[in-house]
C-alpha cells in the first residue's frame, strides 16, 4: 500500500470513527417521539431500560456524543502522530471497530426500550 492510499484509508477512519455515534445519535433522536407516543399515560408502569431513554434522553445521547468524540478524538491522535504504518491503521482499525460496536449497542438499547411498552401492551390482551 502506497503512502497516498494510506493517507485515503486512515482519514476515512477517523470519518467513520466520529460519523458512526453521530449517526446513532440522529436515528434516535429522531425516533424518540415514537417512544414518547407509545408510552404516554403509562409512566409509572415502564421497564427500567424505557424509563431511562424517556426520563434520561438528553444525557443517554449526551453520553453516547462524548464516548464518540473520545474515540474520534484517539483516531486522530493516531492518524497525526503515529509513525509506524501497521501500528497506526490497528489503531484506526480498533477505533472504528469501538465506535460501531458503542453506536450499534445504543441503537439496540433503543429499540429494545421502544418495543418493551408495545410488547407489554401486546401481553396484556
Amino acid at each position: 500500500m502506497d503512502p497516498r492510499e494510506l493517507r485515503i484509508f486512515s482519514a476515512l477512519a477517523v470519518f467513520l470513527t466520529a460519523g458512526l455515534p453521530a449517526a446513532a445519535g440522529a436515528v434516535a433522536f429522531r425516533a424518540q417521539p415514537v417512544l414518547v407516543a407509545s408510552i404516554v399515560g403509562e409512566a409509572g408502569q415502564l421497564p427500567g431500560l424505557t424509563d431511562l431513554f424517556f426520563n434520561h434522553f438528553t444525557g443517554t445521547l449526551l453520553g453516547l456524543l462524548v464516548v464518540g468524540l473520545g474515540v474520534t478524538l484517539y483516531a486522530a491522535r493516531a492518524r497525526l502522530r503515529e509513525e509506524d504504518d501497521v501500528i497506526r491503521m490497528t489503531k484506526l482499525l480498533v477505533a472504528t471497530c469501538f465506535s460501531a460496536l458503542v453506536s450499534v449497542a445504543f441503537l439496540g438499547l433503543f429499540v429494545l426500550a421502544a418495543a418493551l411498552p408495545a410488547y407489554a401492551k401486546l401481553m396484556q390482551r
